[in-house]
């Protein structure tokens, strides 16, 4: 006998539609299941080790200071990471690097520095502001996620080869996307041009659904220390994981 070889069902329109359909949703799940761990576990980790190295390798060449006075940083090469900002009411471990100017797919989107500066704006010890930008949501890095968790006397601190720079929140307001003047050198809040140093910090609002306006988050400069001080007390008060990390040394010749 011959055998016959059955004809393979045609699959209806309506089935592969459904097959569709269950793809799409496995792959939403999928991202909904990975996008918070991937920034809220994933990225912080690597965050917090890669500034932990900064910090190891700055602490390796620190020097004692060679002029009295607040150092200004100098200014870097676009994507440079030049500095790692600590915001206990962000997380009482959080730290991530800084890197020069706020391009996407040079500093913001990429999970290995996330916060940038703008380029027009002032360096750490410069009078003026110091600002920098960071994602609120998205799926691969938030860096400033958590802004609305800062209130007024909060401290920030922005770390460098340098040291230590610490501020004061202030204030935060709601801005326009066009509203460029909070970058100006002194923005929207009472003190001296020319002599006070401000630090702004400028993320998307609504938190979760989209940009249509940006959080604008104020601090004051307050003091620096020396690295060769090692970290300021107050920090290591907030984030104990800091004690011992960077031991004062002493004279150095």
């Amino acid at each position: 006998m011959v055998a016959t070889r059955r004809r393979r069902a045609r699959l209806s329109p309506l089935t592969v539609f459904g097959e569709l359909l269950l793809v799409g949703g496995l792959a939403v799940f999928g991202y909904i299941v990975w996008q918070p761990w991937h920034t809220g576990l994933s990225v912080t980790a690597k965050q917090t080790d890669l500034s932990a190295q900064d910090s190891a390798r700055w602490d390796a060449e620190a020097k004692p200071p060679q002029t009295e006075g607040v150092p200004v940083t100098p200014v870097p090469a676009a994507g440079e990471v030049f500095a790692v900002l600590h915001a206990p009411a962000f997380g009482t471990t959080y730290a991530n690097r800084v890197a020069e100017t706020t391009d996407w797919w040079t500093v913001l989107n990429l999970d290995e520095k996330g916060i940038g500066h703008y380029e027009t704006t002032q360096m750490p010890g410069q009078p003026g502001n110091f600002a920098l930008a960071g994602h609120r949501s998205g799926p691969l890095i938030n860096s400033f996620r958590e802004v609305m968790n800062l209130r007024v006397g909060d401290p920030l601190f922005i770390e460098t080869a340098d040291g230590w720079y610490t501020y004061r929140f202030r204030s935060i307001e709601y801005a326009l996307p066009d509203e460029v003047d909070v970058l100006n050198p002194f923005p929207r809040l009472e003190g001296t041009p020319g002599t006070d140093q401000i630090l702004t910090m400028t993320t998307c609002h609504p938190k979760l659904a989209g940009s249509d306006e940006r959080a604008i988050a104020y601090s004051v400069f307050e003091g620096f220390q020396p690295r060769t001080d090692g970290p300021p007390a107050e920090l290591v008060e907030l984030n104990p994981t800091m004690e011992g990390t960077q031991a004062p040394r002493g004279d150095q010749s």
